[in-house]
């Protein structure tokens, strides 16, 4: 498992270090109440964290990218006690302003971002976990390498789902709309040809047909991977 630490930041005094220029100030990031902020100082980059009882300004950095990092650290932290599930792989949390993740190796810094809904960010995270680009060029050397492909696969495994998850629920319903404008069965395309091309029995064809199939239960208020209420 990996959990995110608290960053350990410079402290700028903020008074003395104010924005140079509101306009250069990046869009904010804010998680359960407290806001994220990028902003050009007089001494250069830095962290601004804005709570309902303090603001805070970590920094200097010489590089915009240095203290976009230090933000995606530190709301990563601040999003870890408010999981609905996670893994090594990092995690999913439905947070006061909406559903976010933060997705990170071991050896990579974490990234936050805020998704529309449940299935936006189960999807996301689906797509990280079957195909995590960053992950292709890093080796956690500190792990077996039978731990290191077990537990890739593992996660590999756990993205397919959810993706096949959230791709079938709709099935049943589009299978049923066939039927009913006369497009499948009733002479028109064979279920069976179609079980066929599916590579599926025909019963899994009626089944969809009847609401009997191919439409897994998902919570859309908790998704699928929240659902099985399990902390990996």
């Amino acid at each position: 498992m990996y959990p995110f630490p608290r960053p350990q930041l410079p402290l700028l005094d903020a008074a003395s270090c104010p924005p140079a220029d509101d306009r250069d100030a990046k869009p904010p990031l804010t998680v359960d109440g407290t806001a994220f902020h990028v902003v050009r100082t007089s001494a250069g980059w830095a962290l601004r964290i804005i709570s309902s009882s303090s603001v805070e300004l970590y920094g200097p950095s010489d590089s915009s990218e240095q203290a976009e990092e230090w933000l995606h650290r530190y709301t990563a932290w601040r999003l870890w006690p408010l999981t609905q599930t996670r893994g090594p792989w990092g995690c999913l949390v439905k947070a006061p302003e909406g559903w976010m993740t933060a997705l990170a190796h071991t050896t990579l810094p974490p990234t936050v971002r805020p998704h529309r809904g449940v299935q936006d960010a189960e999807v996301y995270v689906a797509g990280h976990l079957i195909a995590p680009a960053a992950w292709s060029a890093v080796h956690d050397t500190s792990l077996p390498s039978g731990i290191w492909a077990l537990e890739t696969q593992y996660w590999v495994r756990e993205g397919y789902r959810v993706l096949a998850t959230w791709a079938t629920v709709d099935l049943g319903r589009i299978t049923r709309d066939a039927y009913r404008n006369d497009e499948l069965g009733r002479g028109n395309y064979s279920p069976t040809n179609l079980a066929e091309r599916l590579g599926v029995s025909p019963s899994a064809i009626s089944g969809a047909a009847s609401g009997t199939g191919w439409n897994p239960p998902i919570n859309r208020s908790t998704g699928v991977l929240a659902n099985r209420n399990r902390r990996l």
